[in-house]
């Protein structure tokens, strides 16, 4: 659960500068712009809801409903981070399959973090179906972008496959990504 955390702490910080500052009519201005749909307000809202701050009450599951509206739209950083929280059970009911279907979310669309993570839940079989060639082709990707730790992972991994395996990674790793509008 630490290294979970950590990163979701990480998260919050990318996002801190934008989220945590200004005052209430910046408050004001997240509530009417995620009421009208649009996500990363929505995403900004939620973090707020979660860690109590800028004046919001702590609210998890406030922050729960608003982090599902912007991930059921596509947005990597609320799939991201709903994968970490259904990963760990952090204000929702630990759910390794939800974990693997909102990390694969963000990892299409070429989110290393969530690559990552779901290389990880591919090759222990954590909430789907234990595939190494998947894992592979995940840490593929995440390593690309210079995702901390893939690149052992990956050699530890292709110790355990065959070639052939490893083939079939390759051609996997080349149809994962889905870039543009949604």
């Amino acid at each position: 659960m630490g290294k979970c955390l950590l990163w979701l702490m990480l998260v919050l910080s990318v996002f801190a500068e934008d989220c945590l500052a200004g005052d209430d009519p910046y408050v004001l201005q997240l509530q009417q712009l995620a009421g009208q749909g649009d996500d990363e307000s929505r995403f900004a809202l939620a973090l707020l809801y979660e860690y109590g701050e800028q004046g919001v009450a702590r609210d998890p599951e406030k922050a729960v409903a608003l982090f599902l509206q912007a991930g059921q739209t596509g947005m990597p950083a609320a799939c991201l981070y709903l994968g970490i929280k259904y990963e760990n059970g952090s204000g929702v009911v630990r759910d390794p399959v939800a974990a693997g279907n909102w990390y694969d979310c963000a990892a299409r669309k070429g989110w290393a973090m969530a690559q990552f993570f779901l290389a990880e839940l591919y090759e222990k079989g954590k909430g789907v179906k234990q595939d190494n060639c998947l894992a592979l082709a995940f840490y593929s990707l995440a390593e690309e972008q210079g995702y901390p730790g893939a690149k052992e992972a990956m050699t530890q991994l292709r110790q355990e496959m065959s070639e052939a395996d490893q083939e079939r990674a390759a051609i996997l790793r080349s149809g994962l990504l889905n870039f543009g509008p949604q």
